[in-house]
């Protein structure tokens, strides 16, 4: 009898560890944690949102278009706008996702417009090329997304 209760006892440990080992592995998103396996390691662009932030918006401009400096304190202020622009979007709690993200595509065209101004031919086609593959990314994400089964409390 001590038997069997030293043995159901020793399951139930591994039954409970093997749930924490689970549910902490659960806890890793994608670029948390060290390793190589599936879902961890870094990932560019995975697990929260930066902080939309000028300077680093115009340094990839610099790098991927090769702005002037006049170009640059041209460009300074009109990302200024847009950010705080979308961020006044963002938190109107009287539009539905729907909307925001509406009014935010609209916004994104008026501002790549105003910026597509500062910029050379040259910069322009380069600028446009990069926001057509962006949005080729972003589409095959969201296609991916879509394709995936929703987890259901039967398959958790």
């Amino acid at each position: 009898m001590k038997r069997i209760s030293f043995v159901l006892a020793a399951a139930a440990v591994v039954v409970s560890l093997a749930g924490i080992n689970h549910g902490a592995l659960a806890q890793i998103g994608p670029g948390d944690g060290a390793g190589t396996g599936a879902g961890t390691g870094p990932k560019r662009g995975a697990g929260k949102m930066r902080k939309m932030d000028p300077e680093r918006m115009l340094k990839r401009m610099e790098a991927n278009l090769g702005l002037s400096a006049e170009q640059k304190e041209k460009i300074r202020p009109i990302l200024q706008e847009e950010i705080q622009e979308m961020q006044a979007i963002r938190n109107d709690t009287t539009l539905t996702r729907v909307q925001k993200r509406e009014k935010m595509q609209e916004m994104r065209d008026r501002y790549h417009a105003r910026i597509g101004e500062q910029l050379t031919a040259e910069q322009r086609q380069k600028a446009d090329d990069m926001r057509k593959k962006a949005k080729e990314r972003w589409e095959k994400r969201k296609n991916r997304v879509k394709e995936c089964p929703k987890q259901t409390n039967d398959m958790k």
